[in-house]
């Protein structure tokens, strides 16, 4: 009787194998740099990490520079998941906007960003396409926010203005200014209730600058 004989799959492997390796190698890659820094990961290390060939990795990203601008696509990938996994269920999209950019606040100033950012600030120097990279307004994020507010903007809660300038000064707001004050070590963000407070305020003062006009009623004059 013969023997079957096992047959030894050669060439690539099937694209969703392909993909999940590739996912690992990032978030690998993502941990070693954030902890790390760029300088002093190496190729290899990354490699032994994740369990697989240097090969491997090269046969995906052409360099180590290639490798980390890959890991923030992967980064910016994981914020959105994040952004959208809880469902926004309120009836007008302004309040659908609010509550979005209230999620967005939170996730900026969560542990895991903010070592994020650092990093890759400090690796600006060495990779110049980190700073177009970092303020994208092709991200994820910003495209949902920019959609959720041309939705506002349809509804008349918002003044028709342009909405991607209005989007950018939102988030600069909403996200930019607390970021960039945990960043620089102040810790009045690590403090739920004060980001509350800050959220509410920073909330109104857009509404009263970009809120739809309400036609008011004007009395006549007799003359």
């Amino acid at each position: 009787m013969a023997k079957k004989v096992r047959q030894i799959r050669t060439g690539r492997p099937p694209k969703e194998i392909s993909d999940g390796i590739s996912d690992k190698i990032l978030d690998t890659a993502l941990g070693l740099f954030t902890t790390q820094g760029f300088a002093a990961t190496s190729i290899e290390q990354v490699a032994l990490a994740c369990g697989s060939g240097k090969h491997t990795i090269y046969r995906r990203f052409e360099s180590k520079s290639d490798l980390f601008l890959s890991v923030m696509e992967f980064q910016k990938r994981k914020f959105f998941d994040l952004l959208v996994r809880i469902e926004c269920n309120k009836k007008s999209p302004l309040e659908t906007l609010k509550e979005s950019c209230r999620r967005l606040l939170e996730l900026i100033v969560s542990d895991e960003i903010v070592d994020f950012y650092r990093m890759t600030i400090s690796e600006a120097e060495h990779i110049p396409k980190i700073a177009s990279n970092l303020q994208c307004e092709e991200s994820p994020s910003f495209l949902r926010i920019l959609d959720l507010a041309i939705s506002a903007q349809k509804s008349k809660e918002l003044d028709p203005i342009d909405p991607k300038f209005l989007t950018a000064q939102l988030l600069q707001v909403m996200t930019g200014y607390p970021l960039n004050e945990v960043l620089l070590g102040n810790k009045e963000f690590r403090s739920r209730s004060k980001r509350s407070k800050y959220f509410e305020k920073a909330w109104n003062l857009f509404i009263k600058g970009a809120g739809g006009s309400k036609k008011k009623k004007v009395r006549e004059r007799t003359i």
